[in-house]
């Protein structure tokens, strides 16, 4: 009986894929639950003021590099560049 292309060994198909990444610490919190949006929010501005103006900076950095990651692919000296606008 021949083997088919997608044919893989018995140990290869037992292998646990974990990610690459680790998950930043959770400070003991694994699962919130709230009993209202109006609680969730509020959890989540409590979180948001507790970061340092520094962690704010870089968190917003993140999400530039994010949204744009196309263009800055594309122009990667773009992001070297401040305009002041007017």
């Amino acid at each position: 009986m021949k083997q088919g292309k997608n044919y893989k060994k018995r140990s290869q198909e037992n292998q646990i894929k974990e990610p690459s990444v680790a998950y930043p610490p959770s400070n003991g919190k694994i699962l919130s639950v709230f009993n209202s949006i109006e609680e969730a929010e509020e959890d989540n501005y409590k979180w948001l003021a507790s970061l340092t103006g520094e962690q704010h900076l870089i968190n917003a950095v993140a999400l530039i590099k994010r949204i744009y990651a196309e263009d800055l692919k594309k122009h990667p000296k773009i992001g070297n560049k401040l305009t002041i606008v007017k």
